[in-house]
């Protein structure tokens, strides 16, 4: 096979200048380095002139994700839109400027509706009853009632139907008891406590998980690059993160 130096070295630079652009400094730098070493042996040096200002760390590509009023600006690789607001870009805005760390759905919840809320109920109630609570007990005082006086009637049906030996009536009225039995038991805890219907970690995961995924999507209808970059390095579930690889940090402006 005929090699082809020339044309691999202009290719690594190439590589270079893609990988600057898409944060990976450290990589455009290697590239760069094999590049120059080619071209320096074929005695085509003047061909690595592009090298000074590639190679220059202290101007690298901006990358910005910024809030403007009911607009967001973004940038990255080289390329930058402008998107309407979502709630999505403020949960990806918040896991960006804490890159390497991890941020629990609710503190996640908490911080959004302060910025967008500062003045909405009093200090250390930043999450209103929807999100810092539950949707209620499974079953209320009244039908946990109705229950109650309902298990008494079957008991007195069982009764009945006992002394009058009536072994159908007694299966039907014994089917009903366990049912009922059963919805209590699953309603009720240990020491007669409420169960409540939904945990508030598992709500705000299920509403953050699907905001963010609504803003990569709109952020692919406009930016590829950046969308591919956040679906491969942002973690959702019920502790969310943005991890990038350490070795090769990406910077944001805010």
């Amino acid at each position: 096979m005929t090699e082809a130096p020339y044309e691999t070295a202009l290719s690594r630079m190439g590589l270079a200048e893609a990988h600057r652009a898409s944060g990976n400094e450290q990589l455009a730098q290697l590239e760069l380095r094999a590049a120059r070493a080619t071209l320096a042996r074929l005695g085509a040096e003047s061909h690595a002139e592009p090298e000074p200002a590639a190679s220059a760390p202290s101007h690298p590509s901006t990358n910005a994700f910024c809030c403007e009023g009911d607009t967001w600006s973004l940038a990255f690789a080289g390329r930058s839109v402008r998107l309407r607001d979502l709630k999505g870009l403020r949960y990806l805005s918040r896991l960006l400027a804490a890159q390497g760390r991890e941020l629990h759905v609710l503190e996640l919840v908490a911080l959004e509706r302060e910025q967008t809320q500062p003045t909405s109920g009093p200090p250390g109630h930043e999450l209103d009853e929807s999100i810092h609570g539950d949707s209620g007990p499974l079953l209320d005082a009244h039908a946990k009632e109705a229950y109650r006086r309902r298990l008494t009637k079957i008991e007195e049906d069982i009764a009945e139907a006992t002394s009058m030996a009536d072994k159908g009536r007694i299966a039907q009225a014994e089917a009903e008891r366990e049912f009922l039995v059963r919805e209590l038991s699953r309603a009720v805890g240990i020491g007669g406590r409420d169960r409540r219907a939904g945990s508030a970690s598992e709500r705000a995961r299920v509403s953050v998980t699907r905001a963010v995924r609504q803003a990569l999507a709109r952020i692919r209808d406009h930016h590829v690059e950046l969308a591919d970059h956040l679906e491969r390095v942002v973690r959702t579930g019920t502790h969310c993160a943005y991890l990038p690889d350490p070795r090769m940090p990406v910077t944001w402006t805010f």
